[in-house]
């Protein structure tokens, strides 16, 4: 690991323009981590004008993240000398994916239990709780930005710090804090849910019922799009974790399957459990072998998936996966 930094810092020193590309649907760490490369990069010098951070749209949630102003829509460059992918564990999910097929060198940035990303180099680390947390002990950085950009992805991705926390959690959080990021500030802005959040969270909890497994209990619910704005339609903009947060805050469960019609006629569900026993990564990736999921994957106690069908069908097929672990 060691060697391919050194690598990568001396290819990072010679490059003079660079792309930041993540997944779609960018969540809290694929959009602070997206923004924590552009700090560092400023930070040795590259200019902000040769540095573009590719993403669509983002959850207005994020809008406090520094530098979320340059965020770009689409590529500015027919060719980049780097290109740098953050938070994705699968091709399919990458935006602007066409962007790696003009990258003399491509660098990957990933914490997913299973990643296939196609790149000259791959930081890849499943175990730890967020992307931000690889970018931050790799790339050496104390500017103020770099390291709030860090702290948000690794709040956000731990669901405010309950999720995943493990002494490695616990130490980064507590070196930021020595470093005088406001740790509690962070926390605030990204649990704090904005009235979009809690209207939908209050049809999803009216919606939702319990199953019961042994010790387990799963609440499964479920959003349509007859629920979503126009601008929420396609879900790039829908801040599906700061849901499950509120849900979390207000309903007690062992784990959760949530739903969420996209305006392809598929459901895309995220699924959370404390239960150590339970392993959703492997559950998804079963069900996808078996055709009953057309994607899914993520972590022991997180994960996203994609199916079609009714909701009733994806649910049973999730549960029953669930109940061999609880044996």
């Amino acid at each position: 690991m060691n060697n391919i930094l050194t690598n990568l810092s001396k290819i990072i020193a010679k490059a003079e323009t660079f792309a930041i590309i993540t997944h779609i649907r960018p969540d809290g760490d694929a959009i602070s981590s997206s923004l924590s490369i552009f700090w560092y990069l400023i930070d040795i010098g590259k200019k902000a004008t040769n540095i573009d951070i590719i993403i669509p749209e983002f959850i207005s949630d994020f809008s406090f993240v520094p530098g979320i102003e340059n965020l770009k829509k689409e590529p500015q460059k027919e060719q980049y000398d780097v290109v740098i992918v953050v938070d994705c564990s699968n091709m399919s999910r990458i935006q602007c994916v066409n962007v790696l097929n003009y990258a003399k060198t491509s660098i990957c940035f990933d914490h997913h239990e299973q990643t296939s990303i196609k790149s000259t180099y791959s930081i890849i680390d499943s175990s730890a709780p967020s992307c931000t947390c690889i970018i931050y002990e790799s790339l050496h950085c104390t500017r103020k930005e770099f390291l709030e950009c860090i702290a948000t992805g690794l709040i956000s991705d731990t669901s405010n710090l309950t999720l995943n926390i493990t002494n490695r959690t616990i130490n980064l959080i507590n070196e930021l804090k020595n470093l005088n990021i406001n740790i509690d500030s962070i926390s605030s802005k990204i649990s704090s849910a904005s009235d979009r959040t809690i209207q939908l969270t209050e049809i999803a909890k009216k919606r939702g019922c319990f199953h019961s497994i042994s010790n387990n209990s799963i609440f499964c619910t479920y959003l349509l799009q007859k629920d979503l704005l126009d601008s929420e339609k396609s879900l790039n903009t829908l801040n599906h974790k700061a849901i499950i947060s509120e849900l979390q805050n207000s309903i007690k469960y062992s784990s959760l399957i949530l739903l969420i019609e996209n305006n392809n006629g598929e459901f895309r569900g995220s699924l959370r459990t404390f239960n150590n026993n339970i392993d959703l990564n492997a559950i998804c990736c079963k069900l996808v072998s078996e055709g009953k999921l057309l994607k899914g994957g993520g972590h022991s106690y997180s994960s996203g998936c994609t199916a079609v069908g009714s909701c009733n069908d994806i649910f049973n097929f999730i549960i029953h996966e669930m109940s061999n672990y609880n044996k």
